[in-house]
């Protein structure tokens, strides 16, 4: 058959066994995929299979996964129990409506159960299925509870330039990765972007704006995506000190940073600090499928619960509470719980930073950070040729996989490694990294 005007393979009436050519072919010809532009795509990896920290292609290839895929298979690949807790809700009950009126126990339990992890104050949860519906959430609801406070006034958000809160028409406002704005027509209304890390400038931007128009700040407590930032020991708390003091709720968005990553449960753990909104996703399943949500504090919830009948929160998903992704919720916490994780977490990530603080000594490295299960290396354009794009493909020749960010490579392992693949992922980084500058 042609597709744009050239012949392509008919597609498989069913699942077969078909070679990697053929499967690039109609990957090609059918498929668009995240960020999609072809030229990136003329030879794709095609994942076949994982276990634990690895990954292997349809081409029998073996790689280290370096970013636990998006940030997400904490718990790392093919844990049969998680596949087993789902097969067992679907045989059961794989699907029933969630909304007002209608319920499910996976959803119910699994909500219980995220109360007692949550920050102190944090008791109530909706569930989405993933971080940039999550984030949206947070910010209607902001917006929604400031208006039954009988300020309807205050509206607009707050994020750090260099800040990622997912690409909907809602979240992209607050995202402030300037790539992903272009040609998809006029940001929507009522969102800033602030200089990251600093919270004078901060202070500057709220006095600026008016705070009685401020519904909120939202903020990943190590900035992802956008280069892998932790922030300075007292910036959190001078957040949360600034959003009470003008009276602006402040949206933690640990879509990256929970369950585990940082070395806490809750990366804002890291210093002690309580939003008023807690938004996640990612971790939470492990990428088995797909699961998000936001947590409320007890005084919005309070708010939202007083209302009369004909004021209600009229926020919907189709798949909220969504009761097999739950239940895979469930087996997946179980793991994390079960296998020590978090403190896992804290004590490889330890590791993790240590050698990329080696790394930051090399002359053609500007900088090496992270924390956590979560790193970066800020590599010199100059002294490596194409930079963090050869780097990462050049890794992903000798067997790692992961992503990159301008010139930044950013590393994010499997909460399951190995210490041996630990070890393995950072000597293939700085292997690259001196064969590619030496060859310069």
């Amino acid at each position: 058959m042609a597709v744009h005007g050239q012949s392509v393979a008919e597609p498989p009436a069913a699942a077969a066994s078909l070679s990697y050519e053929a499967l690039v072919e109609l990957d090609q010809a059918y498929l668009l995929h995240p960020q999609h532009h072809p030229a990136d795509h003329t030879a794709p990896v095609i994942f076949a299979r994982g276990e634990g920290a690895i990954l292997w292609d349809v081409q029998g290839r073996r790689y280290i996964d370096g970013l636990s895929c998006l940030w997400n298979v904490n718990v790392g690949h093919g844990r049969r129990e998680l596949a087993d807790a789902g097969a067992r809700q679907m045989a059961q009950l794989a699907f029933a409506n969630a909304y007002a009126g209608a319920s499910n126990e996976p959803a119910i339990t699994l909500a219980a159960r995220l109360a007692a992890l949550a920050p102190p104050g944090l008791r109530t949860t909706f569930f989405t299925t993933g971080g940039a519906e999550s984030n949206d959430t947070a910010i209607k609801t902001a917006r929604f509870y400031w208006s039954l406070r009988g300020q309807p006034e205050k509206i607009k958000v707050l994020s750090r330039l260099d800040g990622y809160h997912g690409v909907t028409m809602g979240a992209m406002g607050a995202t402030a990765l300037p790539a992903f704005h272009p040609r998809f027509g006029p940001l929507p209304a009522g969102f800033r972007h602030v200089p990251a890390m600093d919270a004078d400038a901060l202070e500057a931007a709220i006095v600026e704006e008016g705070p009685e128009t401020i519904a909120a700040y939202i903020a990943e407590p190590v900035q992802g995506a956008g280069g892998v930032y932790p922030p300075p020991a007292d910036y959190f708390p001078r957040v949360r000190r600034l959003c009470d003091r003008y009276g602006i709720l402040f949206i933690a968005d640990e879509v990256i940073t929970g369950f585990g990553r940082t070395g806490t449960f809750w990366g804002l753990q890291q210093w002690g600090v309580t939003p008023d909104l807690l938004s996640f996703a990612k971790g939470i399943t492990s990428g088995y499928l797909p699961l998000g949500g936001v947590i409320l504090s007890d005084a919005i919830r309070d708010v939202l619960f007083a209302q009369p009948p004909d004021v209600k929160w009229m926020h919907a998903y189709t798949y909220s509470a969504h009761p097999t992704c739950c239940a895979v919720a469930h087996a997946n916490l179980d793991v994390i719980e079960r296998e020590g994780l978090v403190a896992r977490a804290a004590r490889l990530g330890a590791r993790l930073q240590e050698r990329l603080a080696a790394l930051g000594e090399l002359p053609y490295v500007r900088e090496a950070r992270g924390l956590g299960m979560m790193g970066a290396v800020d590599l010199d354009p100059a002294a490596v040729p194409g930079s963090a794009a050869a780097v990462v493909g050049e890794m992903k020749r000798r067997g790692v996989f992961t992503r990159h960010r301008n010139d930044t490579v950013m590393v994010a392992p499997p909460l399951v490694i190995a210490e041996a693949e630990l070890e393995e992922l950072v000597d293939v980084l700085a292997g690259t990294l001196r064969d590619l500058a030496r060859a310069r």
